[in-house]
């Protein structure tokens, strides 16, 4: 993967060094680990990000906690399990607005709001590493190499809610049900975490639903679709793409879109 610099135009492709270090050691996921995936930093760099101040929290299945710092989120890297994110904000209620595996970094966008509150709540048992908020955001005023990092993780995961987005307005339930499994299966790609083309779902049919704007009922309704045409193989907590560039055609799900070439001048 090429380094991400000022007026540079770089391709963002999984990096084997880098997730083959994810994949051994999932329960030692860092933030520097997962910046370094979207614009390579250097040694001096990656140092100052694991040198951050951490803090372990651990959640039980369906635990939820609020999270604000000062007006602004907490950052917390996902290391174990699955999680959602809500926003708390009056009216609006707290409706699920993202899904997270191990290797992302939640409320790293929304730290940049002031008064951007979320909840996170726990889908599996998850681990995560509180981050300091301040020290990031320190380290992303001053070092080029850091900021840029920060800047494509936040670029790319918006490009996959709007993916997400356009398929729920474009396709009916099943084409909605494969592009999300698609988009799960190149996420897992991304950080070096697929082995195969076998992946961890451990969410449940209701989150999967209320992502997508269907029902838990037409979830369960397109998963056996879409293994009836033996396009994938489900057990309980895991899902086998059986012909993932035949659905990525189907649904139009469009991988260089969202991982393709960050300009950042």
């Amino acid at each position: 993967m090429n380094k991400l610099a000022v007026s540079d135009c770089s391709p963002l492709t999984s990096n084997g060094d880098i997730g083959g270090v994810i994949n051994g050691h999932r329960n030692s996921i860092n933030v520097a680990d997962i910046l370094n995936l979207y614009g390579k930093v250097g040694s001096s760099s990656f140092e100052e990000l694991s040198q951050l101040k951490q803090k372990t929290v651990e959640l039980k299945k369906n635990q939820q906690f609020f999270s604000v710092c000062e007006g602004r989120a907490d950052i917390f890297v996902l290391r174990e399990g699955w999680a959602s994110l809500s926003h708390a904000a009056g009216a609006r209620g707290q409706d699920i607005c993202n899904v997270f595996m191990p290797g992302d970094v939640i409320g790293l966008r929304e730290s940049f709001f002031e008064n951007h509150d979320v909840v996170i709540h726990s889908v599996t048992d998850c681990e995560f590493l509180k981050v300091s908020a301040e020290g990031l955001h320190k380290l992303f005023k001053n070092n080029d190499e850091i900021r840029n990092a920060i800047i494509s993780y936040v670029m790319i995961n918006d490009n996959i809610t709007l993916e997400r987005l356009r398929s729920c307005t474009h396709h009916r339930s099943e084409g909605r049900v494969a592009h999300f499994l698609l988009e799960i299966y190149f996420r897992f790609d991304f950080k070096g975490l697929l082995e195969g083309d076998v992946f961890d779902f451990s969410i449940t049919q209701e989150v999967v639903g209320e992502l997508l704007g269907i029902t838990s009922v037409h979830v369960s309704r397109c998963m056996t679709a879409l293994e009836q045409k033996k396009y994938i193989r489900k057990t309980r907590n895991s899902i086998k793409l059986l012909e993932p560039e035949e659905m990525a055609r189907n649904t139009g799900f469009d991988r260089d879109f969202i991982y393709g070439c960050v300009c950042l001048n």
